[in-house]
């Protein structure tokens, strides 16, 4: 079985860019971490949808420890 983790790291910038890694690849960078998230969200169910894959979403806190999301959520306590 393939394994994709997604990556959500924090930004604690006020006008930075939130990003989105697929692995080490960079997906893209969005203006909110709510959009981030929405965007993982929507590419873990396309993923999902694929025979053989699985994929989880991991989200960077501010202290820089890492969390695992629940899936069909975007609540950063994950």
């Amino acid at each position: 079985m393939q394994r994709t983790i997604l990556y959500v790291p924090f930004n604690a910038s006020s006008r930075g860019q939130w990003s989105l890694r697929r692995n080490a690849d960079l997906v893209g960078q969005f203006a909110t971490r709510d959009e981030a998230m929405r965007h993982a969200l929507a590419l873990t169910a396309a993923i999902r949808h694929q025979a053989g894959h699985a994929v989880e979403i991991k989200v960077e806190d501010e202290a820089g420890a890492w969390h695992l999301a629940p899936a069909g959520t975007d609540d950063e306590d994950a």
